[in-house]
């Protein structure tokens, strides 16, 4: 079946523009904006939205500042998402450099744990740093937070206890 016509408002496009030209893939454009790759190109070729024409900025040092607060853990979560993202995009090549960052930075993140929790496993140290976390809890902020799952999930959980293990022995045996 083919995809319906889309039109995109002028500020979509503008901001594809922006995006493309600040770095991103044609691919990556076309996704974030829910726009074709053949009329992207096609509208990029249109006005002259080409990487080589663009002014580049003066040699010099970059501002790193903005990643100041980007610790480890939250490079692993994003390298750990950015593989499944590829591999459920059906991208194997990005799915598997993904998957290589995502285990590197992990085993840079043990090795720091290890370096400041000797003698501790991985979960040990997870636990012992959920524990604290809960020190910190407010559990009526807690409470007022808590969405109740709905009603057929309820139905659903219970009819799932009502049915026995295949696997453990007869009530009666």
């Amino acid at each position: 079946m083919a995809e319906t016509y889309r039109i995109r408002s002028i500020q979509t496009w503008a901001q594809a523009r922006d995006d493309y030209l600040s770095g991103l893939s044609a691919e990556t454009v076309c996704r974030r904006h829910d726009l074709g790759l053949s009329a992207f190109r096609r509208r990029a070729r249109k006005y002259g939205w080409r990487r080589s024409d663009q002014i580049e900025p003066p040699p010099g040092e970059t501002d790193l500042s903005i990643y100041e607060d980007v610790g480890l853990d939250d490079q692993v979560e994003t390298a750990a998402l950015r593989f499944v993202q590829a591999l459920e995009h059906g991208k194997a090549t990005e799915a598997r450099r993904w998957r290589r960052l995502w285990l590197e930075l992990r085993d840079a993140s043990d090795a720091m744990d290890a370096e400041m929790f000797p003698g501790m496993s991985r979960h040990e140290i997870a636990a012992m740093i959920a524990a604290d976390d809960a020190l910190y809890d407010d559990p009526e902020e807690a409470d007022a937070l808590r969405i109740e799952p709905p009603l057929s999930l309820k139905v659903h959980h219970c009819a799932l206890e009502k049915i026995p293990d295949p696997l453990s022995p007869p009530e009666g045996a």
